[in-house]
């Protein structure tokens, strides 16, 4: 993936407002480590497209199958930075 488009950029923002990019480091919804994939396929739209709708695949290695990743959007994983992570309190 070369370029995201303009109106795309308000997806790539975890829940803390951190920025997401291809191969970022996430904590997901369900408390697993994993890494961002927006590179979807050929076939699907992804950021560079008008037609994307912010989900993207979190895979459990950098390098791992796309298809076999969990759907995310944004708001449902966190960026991980230098191994220390903030812990948003109830």
């Amino acid at each position: 993936m070369t370029s995201i488009s303009p109106h795309n950029q308000r997806f790539l923002r975890d829940a803390f407002g951190s920025v997401l990019t291809d191969g970022a480091c996430v904590i997901d919804s369900d408390r697993e480590i994993g890494y961002v994939r927006l590179d979807l396929g050929p076939h699907c739209s992804g950021p560079d497209s008008a037609y994307w709708d912010g989900w993207f695949n979190v895979t459990p290695t950098r390098d791992g199958n796309r298809l076999r990743g969990k759907a995310m959007k944004g708001d449902l994983v966190q960026v991980v930075r230098g191994g220390q992570t903030a812990v948003a309190s109830s």
